[in-house]
C-alpha cells in the first residue's frame, strides 16, 4: 500500500515523469478501486487545481495541448458520479480559490480573443463548479469572484451574440447559474452602497448590453428553440432582479432624494459628509453615457432599450405619492441619456431613430400609469416643472416630425393622455406633420396615427371644444402647399375614427364645425379659386371634409329641437347660396370645350359636383326625418313631378343646374373615370329618387326618363369595367380616381340596385349580371393571394356581398339573367374546340331567342305573348333532356382538360352560394339541366388528375341534392323522367368507374361516393313523396340496376368492370334500400302503399345482398373491409328488420300474426352476411383507430346490429361488444379529438348495449370501466387505459338506466368517483396529461355529481371531488387548454352547488377554497397588459370571468349557505384585487359578480372587514365598496320599490 501510495505522489510531484503519463497516472488514480491513496480525491482535486495555477502564473510552462487535457480531466472529476456520491455521503472536499480566479482570467482572455471554442471546457467546469454546492464555495464565500465572473461571462455572451455564429446554449447556462449565485449573495450584503459600487463599475454596462442584444437577435431556426426562449427570458428577468436589488434598493432612496430634488424640498433629508456623499443618478448617467464599451450605433440602441427598464424598476422601488417629484426628476436624467434629449431646434439634421422614439414612448406610458404626474398638484407646488419638460418633448418631437415611425405617433398619444395643453401650442404643426401633409403607408403606422387622431377627436369633444381642433384643421388646409403634397384629407382609417365622435358630439358643435367650414370657403378660397390651382386643391379637401361631416352626423327627426332645426335650414341656404350657387355660377362662366381642361377647373368642378350631391341627399333626408325642417328650395322642391320631366334638368333640385349647364359639364369631362363622374351619376340617382318620391302617378313622360336615367348610370361605367381588377376604395367619394372609379361606380349601381330594377331593360339587366359574374371569379382567383386592408371596398367584395343578399332571388329578371350567364359561361368553357357545339345540351340551353326573361316583367304585352307561346322554353328544355339521354346511349362525352375542370368549379362556387331552394320554375329546370349535363355528358382526360374529375362531380352531385329541396323541384320532373334521368347517371358514373380505379382509397373518391348518394336519396324521396309514378319509375330503376350487375345476362360493362364499379353499384342499391325503408315505416298504417314499398324494398334487399356477397367471394382473403361497404351493410341490416317487423300488419289474424312473431329470426334474409361483418369489424375496430370514416361507418353498424335482440342474442354480444370498444378507445391513435368526434356513434352504441343486456352483463361491463381506472394503469404511464375507462363512464352516464342496472351503477359511483380522483391527482403532476386526460376525468365528475342529485345520500363521497379541483394546476397552460380546465371546474363546482344542498351545508369552506382558486387565476390572468386591444387570449380570458361572474350570482342565491361567509368571500377578492390591475373587462365582469356577494353582507361584516384587513388591502376595499354603494346599491333598492 505504501508503495503505491509514495509511487503515485512521487511520479505525480516528479519533474522526470512526462506529462502525458502524469495524465494517464492521474486518470487511472481517480477510476481504480486498487489505488489506496489516503484522502485520494482531494489531493487529485489539488494536484489539478494546483498544476493549472501554476501554468497560468508563470510557474510552469506547459504546452497548450497539455493544459486543455488539464482542464478535461477536471472537468471529468467535477462530472463524475464518484464525486456526487461522496459528497453526498457527507464527505468533506473543497477547492482552492486560485481555481476561481484562474477561470476568471480564462473567460477574459477569450473574450479579448473573440474566441469561445477555448474555452469551452473551462465553462464546463465552471457550471460543475457552480452547480456543486460544497465546491461552489469557492465563488459564494468570495463576492468580487462572483461579480468579476458575471460580468466576463456577460461580456463573452455580449461577443457571442453581437457575431453572425450562432449561440452556443452552454454559455447561457453557465451564465443562468451565475445570476442565481449572484441573487442570492447579493440579497445578503449589508453595504448597500458597496453593491451600488460593484453594480455600476463592473455589472451595470454588460448587463444592459447584453439584454439588448438578448432582445434584438434575430434567431435563426435552429437557434430558436422553445428551451432557448426560456432560457433567454430567464437571464433577461435575472438581469432586471440584479438591477433592481443593486442600484435602486430602499435604503438609497435618501440618496436619490438628496441628489434630484431641489434645495427646498430636500431640506428636511439629512445630508452627510461630502466625502461620503453618493449620486446614485449621476452615477448611473455618467455609465450610461459612457460610449467607449460598444459601438456608437449598438450604443445608441443598448441605451434606448435601457433608460425605460431603469426607469420602470425605479418606479417599482420608489413609486410612492410623497416621492412623485423625485420619480420625474429621475426621469429627466435617464431622458438625458438619450440622444433625443440634446436636440436643440431645428439644427440637428439627421432623423430620430425608431428605438429612441420607442424609448420616449415606453418613458410617457410609465409616466401615465405610475400618475407621477398630477396637472394640479405640478402647477400650485412646482411651478408646472413637468409640464415644461413635457413640453420641451412635444416640441422636440414636432420640429422633427418622423411619420413614417409608429412610436412618434404613440409619443403624441401619451402625452395627450397626460394633458393635452402640453401639445395644444404645437396643435397646428402636430395636425399638419401627423394627419394633413402626413403620407402613411405601411398598416403599422397606420393604426398609430389612426389612434392619434381618435385620441385627438375624443380629447376635444370631451373637453366641448372640438371646433378648436378644427379650426387648426382648416388653418392646415389652407397653407400654401405644393400639389403632390395635396394628400386626400380623410384617410379610411380617420374618416371612421371621426364619424364615431360625430355620432356622440352635440347637434350645435357640430353645426359650429359646418359653420367654420362655410367660413373658410367664402372668404379664403373661393375669392381667389379663378385660375389658382393651389386654391381649387385646397377646395377639394375643404369639399371632401365638408361631404364627411355633414354625411355621417345624425339625422335630424321629430325629437331634434327646434333651435337646432332652424340653424341645419340656415347652414344648408348658407351652403346652396354662398358656396354651390357660387361656384356654379364661376364655372358657367368658363368655355373650355375647345381648350384642354386646366387643373383648377377641374378640381372646382369635383369639388362643387361633391357639394351639390352632398347637399341634397341631407337635405332630402333631413325633410324625409323631420317635420319640423322646411327645405330651403321651398315649394320648388314639392312640384318637381308637376314640371315638364327633362331627366338632364336638375334647377327643381338644385338652382342653377339647368339642362344647359348639364351638358355643357358632360362635354367638359375629359376623363370618364373621374369624381365628377361619380358624382353626375350620384345626382342623377338622387333626381330619380326624387322623382319617384314626390310622383303620385307614373306618366309615360317620367317612366321613360327614369329609363334614361337608369341606362345612363349603368353605362355611365361601362369604359372603366376592364378585365384587370381595380384598385380598392375607401369610400370616400371626394378621393375617386382614375383607378378607384370603377369600384366606386360598382358601388354605387350594387346599392342602389332597389331603385334602378324597375326600370332596367333585359340588356340592362344582362349587362350587371356579366359583371356581376366576371368580379365574382376574379375575385376567387385574387382571394387567395389577397392580404389587404379589410377596410376597403373592392368590386369583388361588393358582388360577393350582393350575391348572399336576399334581392337577388327576390328579383326575377335579375335571377334569371344571372342564371343564363353562368350556364353560358359553363358552355364557352365545355365547348371550345368542339365541331357540333351548336348541337351540345348547354349551348342550346344558352341558344339566343328563347324568353327566358319575359316572365320578369309584369306588362300586359308579356303576359299576352306568354298565352300565345306558353311552352317555348319547356320545350326547349325538354329538347335538351332527350338530347342528353340519347348522349348517353351513344356514350358522346366531352372531354375536359384539367384548366377547364378548374374554371368549372369556380362557376359552380358561384352557384353554391345562390339560394337554391327559391328558384323560379323555368330556372329550377335550367340549372338542374347543366348540372346534369356536365355530370352525363362529360369525361376527364386521361392525362388529367383524378381528383379533379371527381371534385367536379362531387360538387355538381351536391348541388343537384340541394336544388331537390326546393319549393319548385317538381320542375325538373318536367323534362325528365325519374328513372330515365337516373340510369342516364348510373350508367355515366359507371363510364368514370374504368378510369377511377386506383382512387379507391383516395379522399376525393369518397366525397364523389358521399355527392352521388346524397343525391339519389333525395332524388328517390321526391319520387316517393311526390307520388311521381312511383311503381314504375322504382320497377324500372331496379330492373336497369339488376342488368348492371356483373354477373348479369344483359351487362354490357362486364368486360370493363372494376372495384369501383362495385362501390358504385352498391351505394345505388343502399340509397334505394334507404329512402325506401323509410318510406316503409311512414305507410307502416297504409296497408296497400306499404304493400307496394315492401315488395319494392325487397327486390332492392336482394339484389343489395347479392352484390356484397358477391365482391365478398371476389375480394382477397385477409384484407380489410372496404369503407363504402359498412353503411351500405347497416342500412342493408335496417332494411331487413323493416322488412320483417310489419309484415302481422298485412293480416288480420291473430294467430297467424303470433306465428310470425315467432319466426321472426328466422326472416332476416341475410342473417349469415350479418354475423360474419360482426365478427370481422370488431377484428378490424382496434387495429383502425386511424381511420375516422371506418370508425363511424362500424360503431354505426354495432349498434344497428345489437338493437336488435331479437335476432342476436345480446347475452353474447353486449360484453363482447363493449370490450372490443374498450380496447379501442385505449388505441394508440385515440385522442380527445378523435373521441369527440365519434361521440354521437359511441353513446348511440353504449345506449344500445345497455338498454338489451342483462343485468350481469351491465355488472361484467362495470367491472371493466373499474379495471381501466385502477391506479396502476397511472403508474404504469398507461394513460390510453384511463382515458378509455373515463370516456365509458361519461358514456354510462347518458344511458337511461332503471331496475337492477341503475341500482348496481349508483352502488358502483362510490368507487368510480375514487378512481376519478386518484387518477386526477396522479395526472397533475405531469402537464401533458391536463387537456388529454384532466379536463375528461372534470367534465365525467360534473355528469356524475349532476346525474346522481338525490341518489348519491353520502356527503363524503361527493367531497371526494374538491381534491380534484384543488390539485389541478391553472397556470403554464396554453389558451385552449387553459379554458377547459376551467371550465371542467367550474363545471364541477356548479354541479355540487346545485344538486347537492346537503353537501354544502358541511363542505362550503372547501367549496370556496376551490371557487377562490378560479378567481385568483383569472385575476392573474387578465392582469392589464398593454394596449392590444382584443387578442384571442384576452377573449378566453373574458368568457372566464363570466363563469366567475355567474358563480358569484348563484352563490349569492344560496343565502342560508353562504350569508356568514360573505365577508370570507369578500376579503379573498380585495386581497388578490390588490396584487394586480386588473383589464378593465374582465374588471367589470368580476365586480359585477362581487356587489351580489356584498349585497349579503351587513354593516358588521364591512366594519370587521375594515378592521381586519392590512393597510393596501383596506383601500382596495374602500373604492369597492364606495362603487359598490354608488352604482349596484342605488339601482337594486330602486328596483325594489317598484317590486312585488
Amino acid at each position: 500500500m505504501a508503495a503505491i501510495y509514495s509511487g503515485i505522489h512521487l511520479k505525480l510531484k516528479s519533474s522526470k515523469t512526462p506529462w502525458e503519463d502524469k495524465l494517464k497516472l492521474a486518470q487511472f488514480a481517480w477510476i481504480s478501486h486498487q489505488c489506496f491513496l489516503p484522502n485520494k480525491e482531494q489531493v487529485l482535486l489539488d494536484w489539478v487545481s494546483h498544476t493549472l495555477v501554476s501554468c497560468y502564473n508563470k510557474k510552469l510552462e506547459l504546452s497548450d495541448e497539455i493544459i486543455e487535457k488539464l482542464w478535461t480531466y477536471l472537468d471529468n472529476i467535477l462530472r463524475s458520479k464518484k464525486l456526487q456520491s461522496l459528497l453526498k455521503d457527507g464527505k468533506t472536499i473543497t477547492l482552492r480559490f486560485s481555481i476561481a480566479q484562474v477561470i476568471n482570467e480564462r473567460l477574459s482572455f477569450s473574450y479579448d480573443q473573440k474566441a469561445l471554442t477555448s474555452v469551452s471546457t473551462v465553462l464546463n467546469c465552471c457550471r460543475s463548479i457552480l452547480s456543486i454546492p460544497p465546491l461552489a464555495i469557492v465563488y459564494t464565500a468570495k463576492f468580487d469572484l462572483v461579480v468579476d465572473l458575471l460580468s466576463k461571462l456577460s461580456w463573452l455572451a455580449c461577443g457571442q451574440l453581437s457575431s453572425e455564429d450562432a449561440v452556443s446554449s452552454q454559455l447561457f447556462e453557465v451564465l443562468q447559474l451565475t445570476l442565481g449565485h449572484y441573487l442570492r449573495i447579493q440579497r445578503q450584503q449589508a453595504n448597500a452602497n458597496r453593491v451600488f459600487g460593484q453594480v455600476t463599475k463592473v455589472l451595470l454596462q454588460p448587463c444592459l448590453l447584453l439584454r439588448y442584444l438578448l432582445t434584438a437577435r434575430v434567431w435563426t431556426q435552429g437557434e430558436d428553440g422553445h428551451g432557448r426562449q426560456h432560457l433567454n427570458r430567464e437571464i433577461r428577468n435575472g438581469i432586471e432582479a440584479l438591477l433592481k436589488a443593486g442600484i435602486f434598493q430602499p435604503v438609497l432612496l435618501p440618496s436619490y432624494r438628496e441628489e434630484l430634488l431641489p434645495e427646498k424640498e430636500s431640506c428636511n433629508v439629512k445630508k452627510g459628509a461630502l466625502k461620503t456623499r453618493l449620486l446614485p443618478a449621476g452615477t448611473i448617467q455618467m455609465v450610461m453615457g459612457d460610449t467607449s464599451f460598444c459601438q456608437p450605433d449598438v450604443h445608441e440602441k443598448a441605451v434606448a432599450s435601457s433608460v425605460p427598464l431603469l426607469f420602470k424598476l425605479f418606479l417599482e422601488s420608489y413609486s410612492k405619492s410623497e416621492d412623485h417629484l423625485a420619480c420625474f426628476h429621475m426621469l429627466t436624467k435617464l431622458f438625458g441619456c438619450l440622444k433625443v434629449a440634446h436636440l436643440q431646434g431645428d439644427l440637428w439634421t439627421d432623423q430620430l431613430s425608431p428605438s429612441e422614439l420607442l424609448a420616449v414612448e415606453q418613458l410617457l406610458n410609465l409616466v401615465l400609469s405610475s400618475s407621477i404626474y398630477n396637472v394640479a398638484v405640478d402647477r400650485i407646488r412646482h411651478k408646472e416643472v413637468q409640464f415644461h419638460f413635457y413640453r420641451q418633448v412635444a416640441q422636440t418631437l414636432v420640429n422633427h416630425p418622423q411619420a413614417h415611425i409608429p412610436a412618434w405617433f404613440r409619443c403624441f398619444r401619451a402625452l395627450i393622455s397626460l394633458n393635452h395643453l402640453i401639445v395644444e401650442p404645437d396643435l397646428d404643426d402636430l395636425v399638419a406633420s401627423a394627419w394633413i401633409d402626413a403620407e402613411v403607408s405601411e398598416p403599422r403606422t397606420k393604426k398609430a396615427q389612426e389612434a392619434l387622431v381618435n385620441a385627438l377627436f375624443q380629447t376635444y369633444a370631451k373637453l366641448r371644444q372640438f371646433h378648436k381642433l378644427f379650426e387648426e384643421v382648416l388653418s392646415v388646409i389652407c397653407r400654401p402647399a405644393a400639389e403632390h403634397l395635396r394628400l386626400p384629407v380623410l384617410p379610411a382609417g380617420i374618416k371612421a375614427k371621426l364619424c364615431e365622435c360625430l355620432l356622440e358630439l352635440p347637434p350645435n358643435q357640430i353645426l359650429d364645425i359646418l359653420y367654420l367650414m362655410l367660413e373658410k370657403c367664402q372668404t379664403s378660397i373661393i375669392p381667389d379659386v379663378r385660375g389658382n390651382s393651389d386654391m381649387a386643391l385646397k377646395l377639394k379637401s375643404m369639399s371632401s371634409l365638408l361631404h364627411a361631416v355633414l354625411f355621417n352626423m345624425k339625422s335630424l327627426d321629430d325629437s331634434t329641437p327646434l333651435p337646432v332645426v332652424r340653424r341645419t335650414q340656415m347652414l344648408l341656404e348658407t351652403m346652396l347660396r354662398g358656396i354651390i350657387q357660387a361656384l356654379l355660377d364661376l364655372l358657367k362662366d368658363c368655355h373650355a370645350e375647345d381648350t384642354e381642361l386646366e387643373l383648377w377647373l377641374e378640381k372646382t368642378e369635383d369639388s362643387v359636383l361633391l357639394l351639390a350631391c352632398t347637399w341634397i341627399a341631407a337635405d332630402t333626408l333631413f325633410g324625409l326625418n323631420c317635420s319640423k325642417y322646411v327645405s330651403p328650395l321651398g315649394k320648388t322642391a314639392l312640384s318637381v313631378a308637376d314640371s315638364p320631366v327633362n331627366i338632364s334638368d336638375f334647377s327643381a333640385v338644385l338652382p342653377g343646374f339647368d339642362a344647359q349647364y348639364w351638358e355643357k359639364i358632360t362635354k367638359r369631362l375629359s376623363c370618364p373615370c373621374s369624381s365628377s363622374r361619380y358624382c353626375i351619376d350620384w345626382l342623377m340617382l338622387q333626381k330619380m329618387k326624387r322623382l319617384s318620391m314626390s310622383s303620385s302617378c307614373c306618366t309615360g313622360a317620367l317612366l321613360q326618363a327614369m329609363r334614361e336615367a337608369a341606362a345612363f348610370i349603368l353605362h355611365s361605367g361601362e369604359s372603366c369595367m376592364t378585365e384587370v381588377e381595380p384598385e380598392p376604395w375607401d369610400g370616400d367619394a371626394g378621393a375617386i380616381n382614375t383607378s378607384t372609379y370603377p369600384t366606386a361606380h360598382w358601388h354605387l349601381v350594387i346599392s342602389n340596385l332597389p331603385v334602378l330594377i324597375p326600370f332596367l331593360s333585359v340588356n340592362d339587366a344582362l349587362s350587371v349580371t356579366d359583371v356581376l359574374l366576371k368580379t365574382l371569379l376574379g375575385n376567387q382567383v385574387q382571394a387567395a393571394s389577397s392580404d389587404g386592408d379589410d377596410s376597403l371596398i373592392s368590386v369583388g367584395k361588393v358582388s360577393k356581398d350582393f350575391l348572399h343578399r336576399p334581392l337577388l332571388p327576390e328579383t326575377r329578371l335579375l335571377h334569371t339573367s344571372f342564371i343564363s350567364h353562368i350556364v353560358q359561361h359553363c358552355a364557352n368553357v365545355l365547348y371550345p374546340t368542339v365541331l357540333d357545339a351548336a348541337s351540345q345540351p348547354l349551348r342550346q340551353l344558352s341558344a339566343e331567342g328563347i324568353p327566358w326573361y319575359e316572365a320578369g316583367f309584369s306588362s300586359t304585352v308579356a303576359r299576352e305573348r306568354l298565352k300565345d307561346e306558353p311552352s317555348v322554353c319547356w320545350t326547349v328544355m325538354e329538347e335538351v333532356a332527350q338530347n342528353m339521354l340519347s348522349l348517353v346511349k351513344v356514350r358522346s362525352f366531352v372531354t375536359l382538360e384539367e384548366e377547364q375542370i378548374r374554371k368549372l368549379l369556380d362557376l359552380l362556387e358561384i352557384v353554391s352560394k345562390l339560394h337554391l331552394d327559391s328558384l323560379f320554375p323555368t330556372d329550377h329546370a335550367r340549372l338542374f339541366l347543366s348540372l346534369f349535363s356536365l355530370i352525363v355528358n362529360t369525361k376527364a382526360d386521361l392525362v388529367c388528375s383524378e381528383a379533379w374529375p371527381l371534385q367536379l362531380l362531387a360538387t355538381c352531385f351536391h348541388l343537384l341534392a340541394r336544388l331537390q329541396t326546393g319549393r319548385n323541384v317538381s320542375a325538373s320532373f318536367k323534362v325528365f323522367h325519374a328513372s330515365d334521368a337516373l340510369e342516364a347517371v348510373l350508367t355515366s358514373m359507371l363510364v368514370v368507374c374504368q378510369t377511377s380505379a386506383s382512387a379507391l382509397t383516395a379522399a376525393p373518391w369518397e366525397e364523389f361516393l358521399r355527392g352521388i348518394q346524397i343525391f339519389l336519396e333525395h332524388y328517390l324521396q321526391i319520387v316517393l313523396e311526390r307520388r311521381l309514378s312511383v311503381k314504375l319509375n322504382m320497377e324500372k330503376f331496379t330492373s336497369f340496376l339488376a342488368t348492371c350487375q356483373p354477373h348479369a345476362v344483359s351487362s354490357q360493362l362486364t368486360e370493363h368492370w372494376s372495384p369501383a364499379a362495385d362501390q358504385l353499384l352498391l351505394v345505388a342499391l343502399s340509397a334505394q334500400c334507404h329512402v325506401l325503408t323509410l318510406h316503409v315505416q311512414k305507410q307502416s298504417r297504409n296497408w296497400k302503399a306499404s304493400e307496394t314499398l315492401l315488395i319494392l324494398l325487397q327486390q332492392a334487399m336482394l339484389q343489395t345482398g347479392a352484390t356484397i356477397q358477391a365482391f365478398l367471394r371476389n375480394s382477397p382473403k385477409g384484407q380489410p373491409l372496404p369503407l363504402a361497404f359498412i353503411p351500405c351493410v347497416t342500412t342493408l341490416l335496417k332494411a331487413d328488420s323493416s322488412c320483417t317487423q310489419p309484415v302481422w300488419l298485412l293480416t288480420g289474424e291473430d294467430e297467424q300474426r303470433r306465428l310470425q312473431e315467432s319466426n321472426r329470426h328466422q326472416q332476416l334474409s341475410h342473417r349469415d352476411l350479418y354475423q360474419r361483418f360482426y365478427t370481422q369489424i370488431l377484428r378490424e375496430l382496434d387495429l383502425a383507430s386511424g381511420s375516422m370514416q371506418f370508425l363511424s361507418s362500424a360503431l354505426h353498424f354495432l349498434a344497428a346490429f345489437c338493437s336488435m335482440s331479437e335476432f342476436f342474442p345480446a347475452q353474447e354480444t353486449s360484453v363482447a361488444v363493449f370490450h372490443s370498444v374498450k380496447k379501442l378507445l385505449s388505441g394508440p391513435g385515440i385522442t380527445l379529438q378523435v373521441i369527440q368526434s365519434i361521440e354521437m356513434q359511441l353513446s348511440e352504441l353504449i345506449a344500445q348495449l345497455v338498454k338489451n343486456c342483462t343485468s350481469d352483463n351491465f355488472c361484467a361491463i362495470l367491472r371493466l370501466v373499474l379495471e381501466g381506472l385502477d391506479i396502476s394503469n397511472a403508474w404504469k404511464q398507461n394513460s390510453e387505459q384511463v382515458l378509455s375507462a373515463v370516456t365509458l363512464v361519461k358514456l354510462l352516464l347518458g344511458c337511461p338506466l332503471s331496475g337492477e342496472k341503475e341500482k348496481a351503477f349508483w352502488l358502483s359511483s362510490p368507487q368510480l368517483i375514487t378512481a376519478l380522483v386518484m387518477q386526477a391527482q396522479e395526472a397533475s403532476e405531469d402537464h401533458t396529461m391536463i387537456p388529454t386526460l384532466i379536463v375528461p376525468i372534470l367534465d365525467a365528475a360534473a355528469i356524475l355529481l349532476r346525474q346522481g342529485e338525490g341518489i348519491l345520500s353520502n356527503p363524503h363521497h361527493v367531497s371526494l371531488v374538491f381534491s380534484i379541483l384543488l390539485t389541478v394546476p391553472l397556470d403554464h397552460l396554453k389558451t385552449e387548454d387553459y379554458y377547459s380546465v376551467f371550465l371542467g371546474i367550474h363545471e364541477v363546482l356548479f354541479s355540487i352547488l346545485q344538486c347537492h344542498p346537503k353537501v354544502m351545508l358541511k363542505a362550503a369552506p372547501s367549496f370556496l377554497c376551490g371557487f377562490h382558486k378560479l378567481v385568483a387565476s383569472v385575476m392573474h390572468e387578465g392582469r392589464q397588459k398593454g394596449d392590444g386591444g382584443m387578442t384571442d387570449e384576452l377573449a378566453v380570458i373574458l368568457k372566464c370571468a363570466q363563469l366567475v361572474e355567474r358563480m358569484y350570482s348563484y352563490i349569492a342565491a344560496k343565502t342560508e349557505e353562504f350569508t356568514v361567509f360573505s365577508a370570507f368571500i369578500v376579503s379573498q377578492y380585495v386581497t388578490e384585487l390588490q396584487k394586480v390591475t386588473l383589464h378593465p373587462a374582465v374588471k367589470k365582469h368580476l365586480t359585477e359578480g362581487v356587489y351580489q356577494i356584498l349585497d349579503l353582507c351587513i354593516e358588521r361584516d364591512i366594519k370587521f372587514l375594515n378592521a381586519s384587513l392590512p393597510m393596501g388591502v383596506r383601500e382596495v376595499l374602500k373604492e369597492l365598496y364606495s362603487d359598490y354603494t354608488h352604482y349596484h346599491k342605488t339601482l337594486k333598492q330602486g328596483d325594489e320599490k317598484y317590486r312585488a
